[in-house]
């Protein structure tokens, strides 16, 4: 096993402040021991009480959705805007799995779809750069890729230091390198090498030299991030896109999409149009279990109005 970081030293989390997060901790822990139906039906309950509770969440759902499925009627948004809270509150409860129990029964019935765009990009031996979004089932499907291929990635440290200790010393259970914003130029060398890094960039930062570019998501001009472009302008590796997914009875499902070709291009909105366009295939799968909780349009062209009042 790799050494742990000296920042991960649970030592440096005994005081007082931290007692809620270790008391969360011990929570998940025993959370873990539940049967897979007790998880399914403990998550699915917590969903319903979140969706009952509203809030700036349900808000941000709503919109979310109102503006990405315009074709729905008003009860099938909100009968998705509920699913999601469900699929999202199991995913939560699923991360228990992720870090404590066994994981063979998962990997037996794993489905794997489009591996072969996989193995084309990994023998090309340039580096791979995996393209994803946030989807519900969120640490559990680490080691699901991981059961596939070698699982690296990029990722947003958490703003609750132990909380962000304890997510990184559970994955190191089943990634190898990790990078955050701060280490691009490391990461890019990783890639240079001839490795693979998932990274998820449907987070909206804002528009503007370095942070992304108004780009067309579900048809809504989205603040998109123009990341892949340069990390794939700076390493010259292959770009593929990625999802994974909850099917049903204890089966999850990871989905890799045909080779990126001719990406990055010398047009910025078309690079950042392609990885939303990809990113909108693998919502429509299972539409449910993105991350609509989270403030996709924060950013707005100027004079439209907020999606979220």
């Amino acid at each position: 096993m790799r050494t742990i970081r000296p920042e991960y030293r649970y030592s440096n989390f005994i005081h007082p402040k931290y007692l809620g997060t270790w008391l969360l901790i011990g929570l998940m822990f025993l959370i873990s021991f539940l049967p897979y139906s007790s998880k399914q039906k403990l998550g699915a309950w917590l969903g319903m009480r979140l969706y009952k509770l509203g809030g700036s969440r349900y808000k941000t759902a709503r919109g979310n959705i109102r503006a990405c499925f315009p074709e729905l009627s008003e009860a099938e948004q909100e009968e998705l805007i509920k699913q999601t809270f469900i699929s999202n509150a199991i995913g939560y409860v699923e991360n228990t799995i992720g870090w404590w129990r066994p994981l063979e029964p998962y990997f037996e019935k794993l489905e794997v779809h489009g591996k072969e765009h996989l193995d084309e990009a990994l023998g090309r031996g340039k580096g791979v750069l995996l393209v994803g979004g946030h989807f519900s089932i969120m640490d559990f499907a680490g080691p699901l890729v991981h059961h596939v291929t070698t699982f690296n990635y990029m990722y947003r440290p958490q703003n609750n230091k132990l909380l962000d200790a304890f997510i990184e010393r559970h994955r190191m259970r089943y990634s190898q390198e990790k990078f955050t914003k701060r280490e691009l130029k490391d990461m890019n060398e990783f890639i240079k090498q001839g490795n693979l890094v998932w990274y998820g960039p449907d987070q909206d930062v804002g528009v503007g030299p370095k942070r992304g570019i108004f780009a067309p998501f579900f048809g809504v001009p989205c603040a998109t991030l123009t990341t892949p472009e340069w990390i794939a302008r700076e390493t010259g590796c292959t770009v593929i896109q990625m999802a994974q997914f909850r099917e049903g009875d204890g089966v999850y499902s990871v989905h890799f999409f045909p080779i990126l070709e001719g990406f990055p291009s010398d047009n910025a909105l078309e690079n950042a149009a392609r990885i939303n366009k990809g990113l909108e295939e693998s919502i429509r799968i299972h539409p449910e279990q993105y991350l609509w909780l989270h403030r996709r349009f924060k950013t707005r062209p100027e004079g439209e109005p907020s999606l979220y009042d």
